[in-house]
């Protein structure tokens, strides 16, 4: 059964029935409610279980590694920095059902409070207009202590595509062993093949203008969150971040938010919007394209004018 709650021109649907999510720990699985969020032709499917975004595609076109290609699919938010928490993911705010609201064309998930990290974790959609989706994050300080964290999103999409973001320079981040195919104008360009490798690859880097995209098979997918400075990076990690695993079943997408010092009780903030969009056939799609570069740069700024 489904059941339709009209949101103006977009909206999210509820799939009332049950679905085996599997965990980033291999052998976990549960049943969840899934809700679909639509913008457009675009759909984007959401997971009570960690409050998941576990599909993203447009038309017929899946664009996320998905639960039946590895045990770690979808994409969801981290507390940063990884050095707090080693692996696994807190499993109350990864793995766990969070508890569900939808406010004024708003869904809302939120977790339970964390003990074991000292957290708890909000997260909400809503369709911007008929390019984007707005997810909105919120990380609350549940101890009685102050602690330091910052937001980090973690999404995994197939390989074979050409990841790319602007440079933000150089500062004090982690040495990267996934090097980069091409910094052009500012760019940094980085195409993913699907050949296996011998190791886990990530580049750690800078960032500018506050976007990092991938395109794969002339689609492209676009992240725009808030840019933020050097002094304002986790410990050890990037502004962006790329991940890549040896098999080369998936890579991760990876934006942080600034790291700062909560008191008890005090929350932080992170916007992200979501883009997913056909690549014009006027648009040459290679490393250095600067017509690939100005076709995302239109897409943001249509929201920002």
């Amino acid at each position: 059964m489904i059941r339709l709650y009209k949101l103006l021109a977009c909206g999210f649907l509820l799939i009332a029935s049950a679905f085996n999510v599997e965990k980033d720990l291999p052998g976990n699985s549960k049943s969840g409610q899934i809700f679909e969020v639509k913008c457009g032709n675009v759909v984007m499917k959401i997971s009570s279980i960690g409050g998941r975004i576990i599909s993203y595609r447009i038309g017929e076109k899946e664009f996320l590694t998905t639960q039946n290609e590895h045990e770690n699919y979808g994409s969801t938010l981290w507390t940063s920095p990884q050095s707090d928490w080693g692996w696994p993911p807190y499993a109350v705010l990864d793995s766990a059902e969070y508890h569900i609201e939808k406010i004024a064309g708003v869904l809302k998930m939120t977790s339970k409070e964390d003990p074991k990290s000292g957290f708890q974790i909000e997260k909400s959609w809503q369709a911007e207009d008929a390019r984007s989706i707005r997810i909105k994050y919120l990380i609350r300080n549940i101890s009685g202590k102050d602690k330091a964290v910052g937001p980090w999103e973690v999404t995994r999409v197939p390989c074979g595509g050409l990841a790319f973001f602007p440079d933000g320079g150089k500062a004090n981040i982690p040495k990267s062993d996934l090097k980069l195919d091409l910094q052009k104008d500012g760019i940094n360009w980085i195409l993913i093949d699907k050949k296996p490798i011998l190791e886990n690859l990530k580049l750690f880097s800078t960032a500018q203008e506050g976007w990092l995209a991938y395109e794969l098979n002339g689609i492209l997918f676009i992240k725009q969150f808030p840019d933020i400075l050097p002094e304002n990076f986790s410990p050890q990690q990037g502004e962006v971040e790329i991940y890549v695993n040896k098999e080369k079943s998936y890579i991760e997408l990876e934006n942080h938010g600034a790291y700062r010092l909560l008191k008890p009780g005090e929350s932080l903030n992170y916007a992200v919007s979501w883009y997913l969009v056909p690549i014009p056939k006027t648009v040459k799609i290679e490393a250095g394209s600067p017509q690939l570069a100005s076709f995302v740069r239109q897409q943001i700024n249509h929201i920002n004018r």
